[in-house]
């Protein structure tokens, strides 16, 4: 974190690129509730966030904001700069903690459906392709729900608040 408290994301080139688990519908589909569906491999948003900024870059441009649930996703600083952009992180407890918002600089705006990063390679894969199809135009809950993530959160409630790290002297 830099002095002004900017998260600036810099990969060196020793690290090892994972495949980036993300799908979006087309633009020119129906808007729905959910755009498309991501995949994380945790729920640290500074793990996280960088790639799937990056992701869905060509369909909303410039990311300008992320807002996502905070308690279910780990801490993170109010803004990161991410190739030379200023990406403002909005962590906000009205958020489904299913979904996180995506907004670019102009009117374009998406909402990912959030796969749980301990689901089955099965399970995740059709709720990905789910949150993707054009003809699929319902929530974050139906489309988990349809695809064997068994019964979802009552709708309004939140999960569990994540642990706060001890290393971090949180």
């Amino acid at each position: 974190m830099d002095p002004l408290g900017e998260w600036r994301f810099f990969a060196p080139s020793s690290v090892r690129r994972v495949p980036l688990r993300l799908t979006l519908k087309p633009p020119s589909s129906p808007e729905g509730a959910i755009d498309g569906g991501w995949w994380p491999r945790s729920m640290d948003p500074m793990a996280e966030f960088p790639a799937m900024i990056a992701g869905v870059t060509k369909q909303v441009g410039p990311v300008s904001r992320v807002a996502y649930n905070m308690d279910a996703w780990g801490d993170a600083p109010r803004r990161m700069v991410i190739d030379g952009e200023v990406v403002h992180l909005d962590g906000v407890s009205s958020v489904d903690p299913r979904t996180v918002f995506v907004s670019g600089f102009g009117w374009q705006c998406m909402t990912l459906l959030v796969v749980p990063p301990d689901a089955s390679d099965n399970t995740a894969q059709a709720a990905l392709v789910s949150a993707a199809s054009p003809g699929v135009r319902g929530g974050a809950e139906g489309i988990l729900f349809a695809d064997g993530f068994g019964r979802a959160a009552p709708e309004g409630t939140v999960p569990a608040p994540r642990e706060k790290s001890r290393e971090a002297g949180i």
